[in-house]
């Protein structure tokens, strides 16, 4: 996989793939970055923005990553150059959503039944159990990820989406607040082989509803 910069979106959708194979290749902090930058763009929920990431490039830590206790031994997680920790702060994911509902009210940016509905959905959001804010908040950060796997296209890296693993060790591995949920492991590094097949998707018809 190649980098190129006039690479267009949906050349960026049809060439991301789940990449679990990777070179020695180091991944630049100039390309984490950029990365990073593309998650910082992504659009929110009343721009909550409540993601929150952690980049480990050590090699020693790396590799224990790909432990039994950590991801259930997906030992192809230590060739990755980098791992991205993609997690939720769902305090902060509340708090900004009343600061944006109240912000939209006091200036008449959005009035009558759309903004109580907004009130009504902020209420309802800081009064929800720690499973319904999580999940709330866990849905930003998944477009922030993807986000991030498209942008890793157009600069010549892979990426594979990691849901399995065990976030109380994941934090303590990767020095993370206890108060920040872990949505997901973002594997990142240069490709060491190329698919030689589509993906296998179900076709429009079976996803498009009547």
């Amino acid at each position: 996989m190649k980098t190129n910069a006039i690479l267009g979106v949906k050349d960026a959708i049809l060439q991301r793939h789940s990449v679990r194979s990777f070179t020695s290749e180091a991944v630049s902090n100039e390309k984490i970055e950029a990365l990073i930058e593309a998650a910082r763009l992504a659009p929110s929920s009343l721009n909550s923005q409540p993601w929150r990431f952690k980049v480990v490039k050590d090699k020693e830590i790396l590799k224990r990553f790909g432990e039994k206790n950590i991801s259930r031994t997906q030992s192809w997680l230590a060739e990755a150059g980098a791992i991205i920790v993609c997690c939720a702060d769902i305090s902060g994911y509340v708090k900004d959503s009343q600061a944006s509902a109240f912000f939209y009210r006091e200036n008449d940016l959005i009035t009558g039944d759309t903004m109580d509905g907004i009130d009504e959905y902020v209420e309802r959001e800081s009064s929800a159990d720690a499973y319904a804010k999580f999940g709330s908040s866990a849905m930003n950060v998944g477009i922030s990820i993807s986000f991030m796997m498209l942008r890793a296209v157009e600069l010549g890296l892979g990426t594979c989406w990691v849901g399995m693993y065990n976030e109380t060790e994941v934090k303590e591995l990767a020095n993370i607040d206890p108060e920040l949920r872990i949505v997901g492991l973002l594997a990142v590094g240069y490709p060491s082989e190329t698919p030689d097949q589509e993906h296998n998707r179900k076709e429009i018809s079976d996803i498009l509803l009547p």
